[in-house]
């Protein structure tokens, strides 16, 4: 797996269907440290950030900072065009999709609760790479890869004392990634096809948690500091392994099946990782905010039935900004929509041919109040860069578009007439 992508630089004649050349890699493409659109046009920064009408899953302790007489709704989508280039090769993909849906209300003045669903990662891939053998003669290996896994979660988080929150997450982790390595030989009436095909389905938990600090500074700025800890789990499931011999054409994709080689159903654990996260911010009530987060997440523990795969401890910085002009403005709506932007910078867990598979990003964002009411929509735009093409290596440069809507209802409010 390693090498793979050394060869997709000399060799790889096409790809499609591209999510990321680099989700063949562990459980796919996971997703990014910030789901909420209000955060992303924030460069991610999340760890550290509240708001009576904000859900931030990054850290669940900012539940409990949510008003305690409304009801939350927050859901959104994307738009993805990526440019994927080699030293001497282009592609291009564009994809659009669901991003997460999600609501919080609270159980008491102390006790919030939030639930929802979103993707954790995913896997999309198709690369043909030729190659020549003397005995053999010409040969063509394909590689890919499809589906991804969600988590539907629910939170929770308690008031403690005056400056002190506590929060905690439990994901149901839940879905399906096909991989297939489909070896042809062209040009030889001598040597058949063969396909290895795994289909993982998943099926288990995972937990994490956050611990909040806020106080006043005076003039109507405050102060927060945020902690989150995942926890190292063992995310359980089946695996279905074929290995077929078949007769197809691979420009036309046709394929006749002649033997199943091998075929098993078994059991698979793999380890995913734990990590943590700080975070800084800094408020000027309905005015504006900045913050700044550093993540760290263990990928060198990343196993698979007790084997360790190639790769390595990962961590991101993250900084960001939002400001409204005139929050108070009656004739001026623009006056009252907020302006948001960042950027960050990842270290990423794989290194292949001696380069470090990083990504960095810009962000911008804006909010737009809807009439009479605290709902707003969100959009946030991410302009950024994955991977190299140093070392015969893959490079994505991607344009991404997130648009979401955030409801703010005030359901249990004691009503005094009729």
């Amino acid at each position: 797996m390693v090498a793979l992508l050394a060869w997709l630089g000399l060799d790889a004649r096409a790809q499609a269907d591209v999510d990321s050349p680099y989700s063949l890699f562990g459980v796919g493409q996971v997703r990014d440290k910030s789901m909420n659109v209000r955060l992303k046009g924030m460069g991610g920064v999340a760890n550290a950030m509240y708001g009576i009408g904000m859900i931030n899953v990054e850290n669940p302790a900012s539940y409990a900072k949510i008003d305690s007489l409304a009801f939350l709704f927050d859901a959104g989508i994307y738009f993805k065009s990526s440019t994927f280039s080699t030293s001497n090769l282009s592609e291009r993909s564009a994809n659009a999709s669901f991003d997460y849906v999600s609501m919080a209300f609270g159980l008491t003045s102390w006790w919030k609760m939030a639930l929802g669903v979103q993707p954790y990662s995913t896997s999309g891939y198709t690369m043909l790479v030729d190659g020549y053998d003397e005995g053999v003669g010409s040969y063509t290996t394909r590689f890919k890869g499809s589906g991804g896994l969600n988590q539907a979660f629910v939170g929770t988080a308690f008031k403690i004392g005056k400056h002190f929150a506590l929060g905690a997450n439990a994901y149901y982790v839940f879905g399906n990634t096909q991989t297939e390595t489909t070896l042809y030989f062209p040009d030889s009436t001598y040597y058949i096809g063969s396909r290895r095909s795994n289909d993982l389905m998943v099926r288990s938990f995972m937990f994490d948690y956050g611990l909040l600090y806020n106080t006043d500074l005076g003039g109507d700025m405050s102060l927060s500091l945020g902690l989150t800890y995942t926890q190292k789990v063992n995310l359980r499931g089946t695996q279905t392994l074929f290995v077929r011999s078949i007769e197809e054409d691979i420009d036309t994709e046709i394929e006749y099946i002649i033997d199943t080689v091998f075929n098993s159903t078994y059991s698979t654990k793999t380890s995913m990782p734990q990590g943590f996260g700080f975070g800084i911010g800094l408020q000027k009530n309905d005015r504006w905010s900045i913050g700044a987060d550093f993540n760290w997440t263990q990928w060198s523990k990343f196993a698979r039935e007790g084997v360790t795969e190639t790769m390595h401890d990962s961590w991101n910085v993250a900084v960001g900004a939002e400001f409204i002009p005139r929050h108070t403005s009656v004739s001026g709506y623009f006056s009252r929509a907020s302006y948001r932007f960042g950027g960050f910078y990842e270290h990423g867990c794989l290194r292949l041919n001696d380069h470090n598979i990083n990504k960095v990003g810009i962000t911008a964002g804006v909010a737009f109040p809807l009439p009479k009411t605290l709902s707003r929509v969100n959009m946030a735009l991410e302009v950024g860069q994955y991977g190299t093409r140093e070392a015969n290596l893959i490079q994505e440069r991607y344009i991404r578009m997130n648009v979401g809507v955030s409801v703010f209802e005030h359901w249990f409010m004691k009503r005094k007439y009729r």
